[in-house]
């Protein structure tokens, strides 16, 4: 009997496991520092400085960590990942595409063409002085099937500002001579784009042609993408910008970025009853097999 029951008790916590992995929701946060710098870099396959300077531009990005966050905004004319966003983005900082690579931090055009780590360094330094007060920007993204929602729950938004958030392919591969530059892989490259004002009103709004998107009227500040069945939710990232629209360039006064990746999400697996019930079984197997020692 004592045999049995110890194999039983190695069956079901051998089973729990499979029966706590029913739900696949997957819960991603970001409390983003309010001096973090927003760059746009307006950037295309088939510019070769482009392609010169990406290294550099990658390893910037590492080496200053939140500091600053990169979205790559293609233009929609003979780029293989281009889209309307980079037009957008361009306008409202009263700039046309004229030159590539364009470097805009946090609103303002400070680079067009060739540009080196210490023309970046300096740039940035020079953004977060210019800073217009500091706001912090908290973020939660809910991954389920091939759902991406993404919500800012504490946010106030007065009447001239509005929410916009990306949604940014980490890295695109390319085949082997399909980039005219070629640069087979890019990285943070803007897939989709969203503007919302204070009123939960969508004032912007780029997604691919196959995607959907929604913004729920009865929760402010919330955005759920829905991705086609070929896309991998999990290779994306989410930007999340707070801006001011006002007389002269758009001002950025904050933004985050959530990395969604199997390895930092607070992945929500596990059913409580499943765990309630396992727990239960197991603690009176446990008393059983002790009492019949």
């Amino acid at each position: 009997m004592r045999r049995f029951l110890t194999a039983f008790l190695i069956a079901t916590l051998v089973g729990l496991p499979s029966l706590a992995s029913t739900d696949t929701e997957s819960r991603f946060y970001s409390n983003g520092s309010g001096a973090t710098v927003l760059i746009e870099e307006h950037t295309a396959t088939y510019c070769q400085t482009c392609a010169q300077i990406d290294p550099m531009v990658l390893d910037f990005l590492r080496d200053n960590g939140n500091r600053a966050i990169r979205v790559a905004l293609h233009p929609p004319a003979d780029d293989l990942l281009g889209t309307e966003i980079s037009t957008h983005r361009l306008s409202l900082s009263g700039e046309n595409l004229s030159v590539t690579p364009t470097f805009v931090m946090d609103g303002d055009v400070v680079s067009q063409g060739y540009v080196d780590r210490t023309d970046m360094q300096l740039n940035l330094r020079s953004a977060e002085l210019d800073k217009r007060g500091i706001l912090s920007l908290e973020a939660e993204v809910l991954v389920s099937g091939n759902a991406i929602q993404v919500s800012s729950p504490s946010l106030s938004l007065e009447p001239n500002q509005r929410l916009t958030i990306f949604l940014v392919e980490r890295v695109v591969v390319h085949d082997f001579g399909t980039s005219p530059n070629g640069l087979d892989q890019n990285h943070d490259v803007a897939r989709a784009m969203i503007s919302i004002d204070d009123e939960n009103d969508v004032k912007a709004e780029y997604i691919p042609d196959i995607w959907n998107a929604s913004v729920p009227q009865n929760v402010n500040h919330t955005i759920r993408f829905l991705l086609s069945d070929g896309d991998d939710p999990l290779s994306f990232d989410v930007v999340l910008v707070v801006e001011s629209r006002e007389e002269g360039p758009n001002n950025i006064l904050s933004s985050t970025i959530v990395r969604l990746s199997e390895e930092t999400g607070d992945e929500s697996k596990v059913n409580p009853l499943v765990l309630v019930i396992g727990i239960g079984v197991m603690s009176t197997l446990v008393f059983i097999i002790q009492s019949r020692k």
